[in-house]
């Protein structure tokens, strides 16, 4: 078997998992900010969609690794060996950082680490893009691939909006269990929550574009 082949089939896999996965939570996302429905039912499906959360958040640190290698074995870009080192070892730090943040909720390690996990979303992001349009502009690679690489990196800002997006989300919401459900705080809750599923549906546009580009390769 080509070796292209088995890293085409795990990239479509990780893409499903994690299209599929952020669905789920976008759907956890709408139902809690019913505020028809009881604190313990919203609490419940928000937990539910944090550890949902955690699938496409797996999804997003291995195919950037995975990306890389299949970009090699297509022939599309020629990778030395140590980037191929670099990539899986940031894959797999972030992995831990994940892993670390959800067994550590509520505590002040989690809320570093989900410092250190932004601020390495932004540079990712950043450094993509930049490869992106310096190989669009220099012709380095062909049209199609430069651009998916562009969007890759507004990936990476837009999983950034969507926690910048959600942190108002949290304190009325905690207030709403602890003294009880106002206006004002439903409408606090619901203003986070609409402006999260703006930055989700951002991702999903991007996300279809970047499938769009690899499969059709219109440029």
């Amino acid at each position: 078997m080509e070796s292209y082949l088995l890293w085409g089939y795990f990239h479509i896999i990780l893409f499903v998992f994690w299209l599929g996965g952020d669905i789920g939570v976008f759907l956890s996302a709408i139902y809690a900010k019913k505020s028809d429905l009881s604190f313990e039912t919203r609490a419940t499906i928000m937990q539910l969609g944090l550890v949902i959360d955690f699938l496409p958040r797996l999804c997003f640190a291995l195919i950037f690794p995975v990306g890389l290698h299949l970009t090699n074995d297509l022939g599309l870009l020629k990778i030395n060996p140590p980037y191929f080192f670099l990539a899986w070892f940031i894959s797999f730090s972030w992995i831990l950082i994940i892993i670390l943040i959800g067994k550590n909720e509520g505590k002040p390690i989690a809320e570093n680490l989900s410092k250190i996990q932004f601020w390495m979303e932004g540079l990712l992001g950043t450094f993509l893009i930049f490869v992106g349009i310096m190989s669009y502009s220099n012709e380095f690679l062909e049209r199609w691939f430069s651009l998916k690489i562009i969007l890759f990196g507004l990936v990476f800002y837009a999983a950034m909006a969507i926690d910048i997006c959600f942190r108002p989300f949290i304190k009325p919401f905690m207030e709403i269990g602890t003294e009880g459900s106002t206006p004002e705080r439903e409408a606090a809750v619901s203003l986070a929550i609409n402006k999260t599923l703006i930055a989700v549906f951002t991702l999903y546009v991007l996300i279809a574009l970047i499938a769009f580009l690899g499969k059709v390769k219109p440029l």
